[in-house]
């Protein structure tokens, strides 16, 4: 008691005398009273001071109006810096009979409230039991979630109550208000509804969430579920359904921690929502993806603090160490979300969903900081923070907003499916539709390429036959009846018949080509080698080898068959008729992706006109070359000639 008197003392000589505090007035016919401006407060610095203490002449000069629309006490972040507080107000009846009225005080987690009411001779009419969040509200003057106190007004007479209030962590914030008694019933049953319409579309909202997400496995809809589960547990513990209907619950976390998990699930689950509504992972700024993951792991350091004291008992040191690093985790996914929102606004990455989400989280979020910035005393603490129902409809705000903006985007995604499920089957019917015309296409002229095979074996091929075998027996018949020219003539005559046998060794392997689409290498090769073998003769003193390499199974079309066919064809025609070689090698070698390289080396003695190690034909008249060069370039391909130490053709597709 003795510092408490030296601290009064001192107040008393230094304090300036103290305007008259003003008094509330109950004429009898209002339901309720606000208090605003006519509450003052006095910090109990010694804790132990009675109400005899308080009603001394030097402390009751040291009370200090209360300036903020609702009293706020500030915060505490730890044990050894809770006091308690003395809250002051008066009252008048100026009605002709006594007034029965209730002191509520819209916040469940104070340890410690007691109401003492005095009369004008300065005689205690009632005191109350000592109530606080650990009280069962079965024992509470008031079977309510809130704290309620009784007090009577005599008729004509002035009253003077003092609240003792008592917090040791959290936000001192203190809802108060009076309620006549005979309105008590109506104003807790409409605060019943309200909440639990509140509370029911939520939930309702919640269940709608959970059904698209089973239907379409889309995870924005389960961070969604997270989120509004956490508006729930936000509402039920903050306005003191928990303290109520789930008393033991309140001690599943140590202390009142209890009180910290659900706003902290709120601010978490929000950030996990955000960063797949808005989400930047697939974007220049997706780094911004990546703080919001380290952010959402810090939530785990949050978890650890308020758990840390069931492992353990917790010293002053490491309690306030504790309650330091979740203050600063805390709030940490506020800036998170906000800079999500900025960047999808400003970079243009999703800017009707940031707007979106900007309008319905405002309202709640500027109670939230309103609030934030009214424990810190840097802004008064007005009503409108104060009452938790201005919460609820923020929130119910939030949550339609929300709710109509991720049904708009399921709308958009579901129309941009259909259209891209539209263009896939106009694409898929336009290339079927292509597809029939190419095969029509390819059938006829498969049919024509046939019947010009056919036309050339039939008609071409029998003539050049028929030439053939009369040519043979007129050179026969001319040796024999004509002495004198005979043998001139019979030569001149097989020369013909070996140009006409050569002209029917072409057609034949035109009418090859023509009669297939496509060929592989392996079957190609097979064609040169009978080719060698039958027109490419021992006698003729050349040995020809043919070399595949590569894909054997990479199919060659038709053009591609024929021209390289005539270009070797041609190029052996020259090396026998030319080169004076003994031995000659093609070489074919075809890649997967279709790139062909065909060589014809011999040992020869090359040709004259080559200078250098290689050379494009020569400008005078060489039409086999030309051709050859000619087919190369059909093919989309390049064409050399190397003449040294022998021949070589290249050609390269």
């Amino acid at each position: 008691m003795r510092p408490l008197l030296y601290i009064l003392l001192l107040n008393s000589l230094l304090a300036v005398p103290a305007m008259a505090q003003p008094v509330g007035i109950l004429t009898g016919h209002q339901q309720r009273l606000s208090l605003e401006g006519t509450l003052a407060y006095f910090r109990d610095t010694s804790i132990t001071a009675t109400l005899d203490d308080i009603r001394r002449p030097a402390v009751q000069a040291a009370f200090r109006p209360v300036t903020s629309p609702a009293p706020n006490f500030g915060l505490i972040s730890d044990l050894t810096s809770a006091r308690p507080n003395w809250v002051r107000f008066r009252l008048r009846n100026t009605a002709s009979r006594a007034q029965r009225w209730l002191v509520e005080i819209d916040f469940w987690c104070f340890d410690e409230l007691q109401l003492f009411v005095v009369d004008g001779q300065e005689r205690v009419m009632s005191t109350s039991p000592v109530i606080g969040w650990q009280t069962p509200v079965a024992q509470r003057p008031r079977h309510h979630r809130h704290f309620w106190f009784p007090f009577v007004v005599p008729a004509g007479q002035t009253v003077t109550a003092y609240l003792r209030v008592m917090k040791r962590r959290g936000a001192q914030i203190l809802p108060i208000e009076l309620i006549q008694e005979s309105a008590y019933e109506q104003i807790t049953q409409q605060g019943y509804v309200f909440w639990g319409g509140i509370l029911f579309t939520l939930l309702f909202v919640a269940l709608m969430s959970l059904f698209f997400f089973l239907t379409t496995l889309a995870p924005i809809y389960s961070k969604y579920i997270f989120c509004l589960l956490g508006l729930i547990g936000f509402f039920f513990i903050n306005d003191g359904f928990m303290n109520q209907f789930a008393f033991r619950a309140q001690f599943w976390l140590p202390g009142r921690n209890v009180y910290f998990l659900f706003p902290l699930i709120l601010f978490y689950s929000q950030l996990a929502f955000v960063r797949t509504f808005l989400s930047v992972r697939a974007t220049a700024s997706h780094r911004w993806h990546t703080v919001g993951t380290v952010v959402l792991f810090c939530g785990i350091g949050c978890l650890i603090a308020l758990t840390a004291e069931w492992v353990t008992p917790l010293t002053p040191l490491a309690e306030l160490t504790l309650m330091r690093i979740f203050s600063a985790l805390y709030w940490l996914p506020m800036p998170v979300i906000v800079a999500y929102i900025i960047i999808g606004i400003v970079r243009g990455y999703h800017v009707r969903e940031a707007w979106l989400y900007l309008v319905a989280v405002a309202p709640f979020y500027a109670l939230n900081l309103g609030q934030v910035l009214g424990n810190f005393g840097l802004l008064p603490t007005y009503a409108l923070v104060a009452d938790y129902t201005n919460y609820g409809l923020a929130a119910l705000f939030e949550v339609l907003v929300l709710t109509f903006g991720l049904a708009y985007r399921y709308k958009i995604d579901r129309d941009q499916t259909e259209r891209l499920i539209r263009e896939r089957t106009d694409q898929q019917e336009r290339q079927h539709q292509t597809e029939l015309q190419t095969l029509a296409l390819k059938n006829e002229l498969l049919v024509e390429k046939n019947r010009i095979a056919r036309d050339l074996h039939d008609n071409v091929g029998a003539h050049l036959a028929f030439v053939v075998t009369n040519l043979t027996h007129i050179s026969d018949q001319a040796e024999k009846h004509l002495p004198d020219n005979g043998k001139r003539w019979a030569d001149q005559l097989r020369g013909i018949v070996s140009h006409t046998r050569e002209a029917v060794k072409l057609l034949r392997e035109t009418i090859w080509a023509i009669h297939q689409e496509r060929f592989t290498v392996e079957e190609f090769s097979e064609r040169l080698n009978q080719y060698i073998n039958r027109y490419v003769h021992e006698p003729d003193g050349l040995q020809v080898d043919v070399v595949t390499s590569g894909s054997r199974m990479q199919e060659l079309t038709s053009a591609q068959v024929l021209n390289l066919f005539r270009i070797v064809q041609e190029a052996l025609n020259n090396v026998i008729k030319h080169a004076r070689a003994t031995h000659a090698t093609v070489r074919l070698d075809v890649q997967e992706r279709g790139r062909i390289n065909l060589t014809i080396h011999d040992n020869g003695r090359g040709f004259t006109w080559a200078s250098g190690h290689a050379s494009e034909p020569p400008h005078e008249p060489h039409y086999g070359l030309r051709n050859m060069q000619s087919r190369a370039h059909e093919l989309g391909g390049t064409f050399r000639i190397f003449a040294s130490e022998g021949t070589t053709v290249e050609v390269d597709v």
